[in-house]
């Protein structure tokens, strides 16, 4: 004899009580990084950058027209809803074996809540890991259904996320730019080398027009990278690592580090903006979790599943900047 189907009810509805509860109890760093975006619909989205509002003009005479021109049409970029899924599979005698299924069920759903973060937080912090491949990585690629992603596994420009100098990309004004310097250490001269590169060299918008890029956050690996950070951001006397006394002209000019564990070894470290609006992560369907009698072969499911995305809208690429890392022709397609 089978489970009633009040008592799938009432174990179901006890898996969606631990969900939310444990939910509550990680802190994962994604939200922190990326600006979340909750999508109510569709398989992905697409969005077209708008150009040519027009800068202002001076008056060479008197009673000088305006001169009135259509917008234009800037970049489009994609993202496609991916969705992630797992599921469990009891028999018969199992179910009806088991003394304390409500208990099982429950760790059951606890473990899932860990891994649907430990996904998010992994592909959150891959678009950082494989940013500099030059062939690019399956989360660039924004293409669904009958809308197709002409950037491939590439950023919406056809460039990595992190370009090197040798690879620069162009803005839609012409000026060409680069995001990352092969090589660097966190140190204190290096440090303002990449402060420089994404406040003073990458302070353009699409028209290459001034545009200020204010970074606030240090973002690397835990362990020694971090803690030479630290020195070089927190040291409230003189110079890190220096016997003078002169300031320290890069205390607290960031307001974050964040020592992610999800950073690889071979990733670099970055400087940027945080929950930046063209740097997005995409909340399509919150975890749902399920439990059922399959009637096939009276066997028992339990699943869980989910759908998120990454979003990289025109001019992510000025959101951070990388010092070291790699830039292999590699990364994963699927």
């Amino acid at each position: 004899m089978g489970l009633q189907g009040d008592q799938v009810a009432v174990y179901k509805a006890d898996m969606y009580v631990v969900e939310r509860e444990r939910a509550m109890d990680m802190a994962p760093v994604y939200p922190d990084v990326y600006k979340v975006i909750n999508a109510t619909e569709g398989a992905g989205n697409k969005q077209t950058q708008l150009l040519g509002a027009g800068r202002l003009k001076r008056d060479t005479v008197e009673g000088e027209d305006i001169n009135f021109k259509s917008p234009v049409n800037g970049w489009t970029t994609y993202t496609k809803y991916d969705n992630y899924n797992a599921g469990l599979v009891f028999s018969k005698q199992a179910i009806e074996n088991t003394i304390k299924l409500g208990n099982m069920l429950k760790d059951l759903a606890k473990t899932w809540t860990d891994y649907v973060i430990i996904a998010k937080e992994e592909t959150a912090a891959r678009a950082f890991n494989h940013g500099g491949d030059t062939s690019g990585d399956y989360v660039f690629n924004g293409s669904f259904l009958d809308e197709t992603d002409p950037s491939g596994l590439l950023l919406y420009d056809s460039k990595p996320l992190f370009n090197l100098t040798g690879n620069a990309r162009t803005t839609k004004g012409g000026g060409t730019y680069y995001n990352s310097v092969a090589s660097l250490t966190v140190t204190p001269d290096n440090f303002e080398t990449l402060y420089n590169l994404a406040t003073a060299t990458n302070n353009h918008g699409e028209e290459d027009e001034i545009k200020s890029n204010k970074i606030n956050t240090a973002l690397c690996r835990p362990g020694s990278d971090k803690f030479k950070l630290e020195k070089i951001l927190e040291t409230t006397g003189g110079l890190p690592g220096g016997q003078m006394n002169d300031k320290n002209v890069y205390y607290g000019i960031v307001d974050k580090i964040i020592a992610w564990d999800y950073i690889e070894s071979t990733a670099g470290w970055f400087l940027g903006r945080r929950q930046d609006e063209n740097f997005c992560f995409c909340e399509r369907q919150a975890q749902e979790t399920d439990f059922f009698r399959d009637n096939n072969n009276k066997s028992y499911k339990a699943s869980v599943d989910a759908q998120w995305s990454l979003w990289f809208k025109p001019l992510a690429w000025r959101a951070w900047v990388r010092g070291g890392g790699t830039s292999v022709a590699g990364g994963a397609t699927e």
